[in-house]
């Protein structure tokens, strides 16, 4: 399938600048040649960007989408070979090309299935079984240990050497700090979201507070084990800078959804990536009354957005961060080049440059919302959405 193409009248996102009515030549499923100019000779294969931007397709670092296609109602657990590809075609028209399944390893017998131990690691086998084969876009899994499943130590090691994940983060529930700091807010959280009565939240809330945790050797040993095989490590939820001078010795690289400025500024300072939910920026706020991506990206410290838990965010978020004055370049690399770094994907895809390959989109802009028309991977196209003109515009165009 991969043959020569080439993309004209672009207007080519670049790490550092926009190259306006540029031209793309692909070969072989890689980026061979950029030019300012028009190209010299159009064939049939070749695609008329018609002043479209032209980005990297974005890399998504942290998704829990496969979570809701595998369980999107208690009870209700479709088969993996159903929401593997069903969630892959969704996630291609959200312009994501490699996307970092987020999976909670929870416990034995957590309330969400998805979230059980067995269940997430028979999901991680068939997440990797599958992308053999026929598929749209990059697969890539992120494993999210809870620190207090202290029986899955040993299952973790054998994950990480058997290479089965890609990416992995520490992460402590834990009520009265982190994300749930504010209990109040937790206890409202499990009543409304996971429809608990009042009762049944604080039991919760005071069986968690209870739970023993990994020693801090042991998670050390584990965070050395995936460091020695270049598997990317993040922390979650910082909110002291205590902590992330303890997650720096194990090797972390990546700081998830730090829960104040203060903290995000040291992680950034620390030469951590720090990363923000998309969904946080686009709606202006945090759902767990945390830090404001918003107010973050105004402070300078956020390097990469990630959707979190809703795929179509990143589009909408980075065209928002432009339309307030970002530069394109700027609000493109966040969830790009910037992601590509942080998970040692750099040298392949994350930039439009020589030599990489052609993950790409063409996006266009109806008033000021961006519009996704065509997704390439490894330079083939993947999806094509040849949107139907207003029935107004085929009357006058008849009467003219």
């Amino acid at each position: 399938m991969n043959k020569q193409i080439t993309i004209y009248n672009a207007n080519i996102v670049t790490p550092t600048e926009v190259i306006e009515n540029g031209t793309i030549r692909i070969d072989q499923g890689r980026i061979v040649d950029i030019a300012r100019e028009a190209p010299m000779e159009i064939r049939e294969q070749d695609i008329n960007a018609s002043g479209k931007w032209v980005t990297p397709g974005f890399i998504d670092s942290h998704s829990d989408a496969i979570e809701l296609e595998l369980e999107p109602r208690p009870g209700s657990n479709f088969p993996v070979e159903v929401s593997f590809y069903e969630l892959e075609k969704k996630l291609v028209g959200e312009g994501i090309t490699t996307i970092y399944h987020s999976l909670s390893l929870l416990e034995d017998h957590a309330s969400k299935w998805i979230r059980c131990t067995d269940t997430v690691l028979d999901v991680i086998d068939d997440i990797k079984r599958l992308a053999l084969g026929q598929h749209l876009i990059r697969h890539k899994t992120h494993l999210r240990y809870e620190i207090t499943n202290v029986a899955a130590v040993e299952k973790v090691q054998k994950l990480i050497k058997d290479n089965k994940i890609d990416q992995l983060s520490f992460m402590d529930h834990t009520p009265g700090q982190g994300q749930f700091r504010d209990l109040e807010l937790h206890k409202k959280f499990l009543m409304e979201h996971r429809h608990h009565t009042e009762e049944e939240a604080e039991q919760l809330m005071n069986d968690s507070v209870k739970q023993k945790k990994l020693e801090p050797h042991v998670l050390q040993a584990l965070a050395d084990l995936a460091h020695e095989r270049r598997i990317p490590i993040a922390s979650h939820d910082d909110d002291t800078v205590e902590k992330l001078a303890v997650v720096k010795e194990w090797n972390t690289s990546i700081s998830e959804f730090p829960i104040e400025l203060d903290v995000a500024k040291q992680a950034k300072e620390m030469g951590l990536f720090v990363v923000m939910g998309a969904p946080n920026a686009l709606l202006g706020k945090s759902h767990s009354n945390n830090l404001s991506a918003m107010e973050a990206v105004n402070h300078d410290v956020v390097d990469i957005f990630c959707s979190d838990y809703y795929p179509s965010s990143l589009l909408h978020a980075v065209f928002k961060l432009y339309h307030q004055n970002m530069p394109i370049s700027q609000a493109i690399n966040l969830v790009t080049l910037n992601p590509a770094k942080a998970l040692n994907l750099d040298d392949e895809v994350g930039s439009i440059e020589i030599g990489k390959k052609a993950d790409l989109l063409l996006i266009s802009e109806d008033d000021r919302r961006p519009v996704i028309e065509v997704v390439l991977v490894n330079g083939n196209v993947v999806c094509e959405m040849n949107y139907q003109q207003p029935v107004q515009a085929f009357q006058e165009s008849e009467v003219g």
